[in-house]
């Protein structure tokens, strides 16, 4: 049986590996080629977004304390509604890229399309964000639904760092998704 010294250094290794691992991948995603950034292939992001949720699921069994029946309750839950979100979200990056070119072109009517293009997937993230929370209410407690909003806010802001860090990091002459104008 491992002691819990030699069980903390193995979690911690295996995610300083995958955390090493998002961040190369981030990295590599995010070197840009042209005027107004790339974006990655969908099998790549989809990738990416793979090995961010297996971090995250481990973190969140931690932080929820969850045990084996209560994490085969939420962990469905949680896959489900980001299987919905991984769509949308790729089509707003390809949306973004398509505003920032069509401010260039000074295109107003693309500009309009894809406005409202944004808004309607940011409505549809809504619904999809607001039905998550329903379904996890009835499976976590009051204090489980605090700890996983915090954990939330706080895991998606770390993983924004670590991309920001790898668009840093990156060679010379490439440039990150959001980069460009605005007008």
């Amino acid at each position: 049986m491992k002691s819990k010294g030699n069980r903390f250094v193995s979690i911690f290794l295996k995610t300083a590996a995958v955390v090493f691992f998002i961040v190369f991948l981030s990295g590599a995603a995010m070197a840009a080629g042209g005027p107004y950034g790339r974006i990655p292939p969908r099998q790549q992001f989809e990738k990416m977004r793979e090995k961010i949720n297996t971090l995250r699921i481990w973190r969140l069994t931690r932080v929820l304390n969850l045990d084996e029946d209560s994490a085969s309750r939420v962990f469905p839950i949680l896959n489900k509604y980001d299987r919905r979100r991984a769509d949308i979200e790729y089509n707003q990056r390809v949306a973004m890229r398509n505003l920032r070119m069509a401010l260039a072109n000074r295109d107003d009517a693309r500009i309009e399309t894809v406005l409202d293009n944004l808004e309607a997937n940011h409505e549809a993230l809504e619904r999809i964000n607001g039905a998550e929370r329903a379904e996890l209410k009835k499976v976590l407690t009051v204090e489980q639904q605090a700890k996983f909003l915090l954990f939330q806010v706080r895991f998606n802001n770390q993983i924004k760092k670590m991309i920001a860090e790898a668009r840093r990091k990156r060679p010379q002459g490439g440039r990150p998704f959001a980069e460009g104008p605005v007008q």
